[in-house]
């Protein structure tokens, strides 16, 4: 109660000293009566503060502990209105004739024939209708001649049921291709069943209409895998799709090469081409195992040339001793290797004695896929020899016959020069 009778004197007083500088201000007309009139609020509203301040008689702080909850803060008497602010108005974007929009992935063709051939069947079919109906009503009733007119305008109208239908299919379709573009979206590939859902449509008729779409120029520089599962949008995606589907022809190519019978006829051909087989399964269960992408590499470069000396071998017995070694030395050691590369790859602690291991191995597989290389070219250097030297009595041989161009040349300049200097014969 006592802040409350404060405040209400403070507020008496500032406004008793307020109103009598207002109506001293408006009775005065020099610059030091309004002076004057200031000074006068200013001491007033000091002295209604002081007062304020000031303790009353009997309002010391109490000596013993207080009783009752403990006040809060209090509250100044004055309190500033909160400055409102208005709203900050939403931005509007103008519109700008000449801003470009998004051009679509697929643009859109044109639905004008179809969207025609839906009109003009509605329109002429249903006047040809109705046509055809009162002439064959007005037959009917005796009129026999108006039966060719009603068969006639019966035909414009199935004519005219035949352009609906068309029209409509047209209109379809159009609207399959956007359905297409949505589902597709920025993607670069889609599959086929992905597509079929979002049509509703089977699986078999989506892809035909795909194959349609693609074939009109509809949707550009897109293609369909050999299984016809999968819908590529760009050519990067289908080029990463066919260098795996050769990579994928090549390893079953290998898997063939590996597990086909052997029958030469020649019971130690088979046996060695057996072995040779069975290591070469070997290396190839090792690159499996090994997840490093260089070493699987040269394991499949190792493999290549394994199974491609082989081949030569099989089809040139006589080859079989120039292989002997690569069989019983060559081959298990790099096996032996591989094993223990395989051993050092599973420990969970890989330390530097096992880390040097690996790297020298390696380093090592590098030297063998040369050495590889290098004896499945020796296996056709005896070859190639035979064909040097047929090459060089083929060339000897039209060297002596005179039938390379050089020699050609040197035979027809005497009878050319015969034909330009003429012997002349004076007769008397």
């Amino acid at each position: 109660m006592s802040n409350n009778s404060d405040f209400s004197d403070l507020g008496r007083d500032v406004g008793r000293a307020v109103r009598d500088a207002v109506q001293d201000f408006t009775h005065s007309r020099t610059f030091d009566e309004i002076k004057r009139s200031v000074d006068d609020i200013r001491r007033g509203v000091d002295d209604a503060i002081d007062k304020m301040n000031s303790p009353k008689p009997g309002s010391g702080p109490a000596s013993g502990p207080a009783s009752g909850p403990i006040p809060g803060p209090v509250e100044p008497p004055f309190q500033a209105a909160p400055i409102r602010q208005e709203p900050a108005a939403p931005q509007r974007k103008e519109f700008n004739p000449k801003r470009k929009k998004e051009k679509p992935r697929f643009p859109a063709p044109s639905r004008a024939k179809s969207i025609t051939f839906l009109v003009l069947g509605i329109v002429f079919g249903s006047i040809f209708s109705l046509l055809s109906v009162a002439f064959l009503l007005v037959a009917m009733l005796g009129a026999s001649p108006m039966a060719f007119p009603a068969g006639f305008f019966g035909v414009l109208a199935a004519v005219s049921a035949v352009g609906i239908i068309s029209g409509g299919v047209g209109c379809s379709f159009h609207k399959r291709f956007r359905v297409y573009c949505e589902c597709l979206g920025r993607a670069d590939f889609c599959t086929v069943e992905q597509l079929a859902a979002q049509v509703g449509r089977s699986q078999k008729k989506t892809l035909r209409d795909l194959n349609k779409m693609i074939a009109r120029g509809w949707f550009p520089h897109c293609h369909i895998d050999r299984a016809g599962t999968t819908f590529m949008a760009n050519e990067e995606t289908y080029r990463q799709y066919l260098r795996a589907e050769q990579s994928r022809m090549e390893r079953e190519n290998r898997e063939a090469a590996r597990s086909a019978p052997v029958d030469t006829g020649n019971k130690e051909l088979d046996e060695a081409i057996e072995e040779g087989r069975a290591y070469i399964r070997r290396i190839h269960e090792a690159n499996d195992a090994i997840p490093g992408e260089e070493v699987s590499r040269r394991l499949d470069e190792m493999e290549d040339i394994g199974i491609h000396i082989f081949a030569v071998v099989e089809h040139n017995p006589e080859k079989l001793p120039e292989i002997r070694r690569f069989m019983n030395y060559y081959l298990p050691t790099t096996l032996k290797l591989l094993d223990a590369y395989r051993e050092f790859d599973r420990q969970p602690v890989q330390g530097e004695t096992l880390a040097s291991a690996k790297r020298e191995i390696e380093e090592t597989l590098d030297t063998i896929v040369l050495a590889f290389r290098n004896l499945l070219d020796s296996l056709y250097e005896k070859d190639a020899m035979d064909v040097s030297a047929d090459i060089s009595v083929l060339r000897a041989m039209f060297a002596r016959e005179g039938l390379t161009g050089k020699d050609f040349k040197k035979k027809d300049a005497p009878a050319a020069q015969e034909q330009d200097d003429p012997q002349i014969e004076l007769k008397l």
